[in-house]
């Protein structure tokens, strides 16, 4: 049977784990020395979609792909505000989300952190004026730290969250 791809993709290089400059490594060390330090080895994240495109959520899954890898650094994601250490939002803060917001931060626990990603949630989109925008994140619920960009790159995300985690 003829394989088109058979010739054109190198499976041995296509298997082998990206390189890490120095950069990368350095925030993964500094990463991994700050959780540890503040949150015993495991930082809980819950992500929250407030009302975004997705491309922020795009962004943070990537963490968790094999060349950026954050869960061997000790990043984990929940399901539950429960269980989280720091709520991500990402999205403008629309009518219909706000309810969900308020009752995922009540059940956050007592120290009740909110890191907003993204320009939406500080309202630097185009939806300014709408029916169905609640407004600003940080008008609405206490925010602790923001990270910009539309979307922040992985390696923005590091540096911010490695930022915030050592001004704790």
């Amino acid at each position: 049977m003829f394989n088109p791809l058979k010739n054109t993709i190198d499976t041995h290089k296509a298997n082998r784990k990206p390189e890490m400059d120095g950069e990368l490594k350095a925030l993964n060390r500094a990463l991994k020395i700050t959780i540890k330090k503040h949150f015993s080895g495991t930082l809980k994240l819950y992500i929250l979609d407030s009302g975004s495109c997705g491309a922020c959520e795009l962004e943070l899954q990537a963490l968790f792909t094999p060349h950026y890898n954050v869960a061997q650094l000790g990043i984990h994601v929940v399901y539950d505000a429960n269980n989280a250490d720091i709520i991500l939002i990402t999205g403008l803060l629309t009518e219909n989300m706000y309810h969900q917001c308020q009752e995922d931060f009540q059940k956050l626990p007592a120290s009740k952190q909110i890191i907003t990603i993204g320009d939406c949630p500080l309202m630097h989109a185009s939806f300014l004026k709408n029916f169905a925008i609640k407004g600003e994140v940080d008008k609405h619920f206490s925010t602790v730290y923001h990270i910009a960009g539309c979307p922040p790159e992985p390696r923005t995300l590091m540096r911010h969250l490695l930022r915030y985690l050592e001004s704790l």
